[in-house]
């Protein structure tokens, strides 16, 4: 199998998975070192997915503006398991986000808790690590039960919807070089949250976690996906 074809195998839900087994597991072994080892290893990802985004932006000579984080974003929901909506354009930039394919799959496997902590640190990391000058500001979040998760991008808006729609198309005319399967963020995850277990935890405890989590996601999905993100982990996730 190609690696464009194992690719096609993951989506939102993959990596919704080993992300709660990962932090459920950290907690389960570690407590609450686990926990903070966990916070870390989510920041740590975030902030290295906005320092790619930041990377390729600088590179096509973009400003790392928060209208630019937006055409730079990795990932889009071609399947349409989530759902939002536009609350404002101006004067500041304001979504919800009603449906999450992220909180679909934790309830799913009964991991929301774990899930919680993703939705706290990773938005606002992302956004930092593209650029350390600029914020979002959530006021509710769907994971901790509030009915969507409330974004106000600080600095990003449009002058009309027109403006709204040249925005997204930037964003597709470099889609084919700037997106990122699952797979690949699927393993991101993992490389990041081992790196940081290791440090926090210790190469003993970081294995064990590392091992029984990949062992769960083997139980739910099958050993060639898992072997596939092991793999792909191996990777530099600072280039680009």
């Amino acid at each position: 199998m190609t690696r464009k074809e194992l690719g096609e195998l993951f989506y939102i839900e993959d990596h919704a998975l080993l992300y709660g087994l990962l932090v459920k597991n950290a907690i389960k072994i570690c407590g609450e070192k686990g926990k903070e080892a966990a916070i870390k290893g989510t920041i740590l990802y975030a902030k290295e997915r906005g320092l790619r985004m930041a990377m390729r932006a600088l590179n096509d000579g973009q400003e790392l503006t928060p209208n630019n984080y937006m055409v730079y974003g990795e990932w889009v929901d071609y399947k349409k398991v989530s759902k939002a909506e536009i609350k404002s354009i101006t004067p500041e930039y304001r979504t919800n986000s009603l449906v999450c394919g992220w909180c679909e799959a934790w309830k799913k496997y009964n991991l929301m808790e774990y899930g919680k902590i993703y939705c706290t640190y990773i938005d606002k990391n992302l956004v930092t690590g593209f650029n350390p000058n600029n914020k979002l500001e959530i006021d509710s979040l769907l994971s901790f039960g509030e009915k969507c998760c409330a974004f106000h991008w600080v600095g990003a808006k449009f002058k009309n919807m027109d403006d709204l729609l040249k925005n997204k198309e930037k964003k597709s005319a470099i889609s084919d070089r700037v997106l990122k399967d699952f797979l690949y963020h699927t393993a991101h995850i993992l490389s990041a949250m081992k790196r940081e277990f290791f440090i926090e935890l210790g190469l003993i405890k970081g294995l064990e976690i590392i091992e029984i989590s990949l062992h769960e996601y083997e139980n739910e999905f099958d050993t060639l996906k898992k072997q596939a993100v092991i793999e792909e982990s191996k990777l530099d996730f600072l280039t680009i």
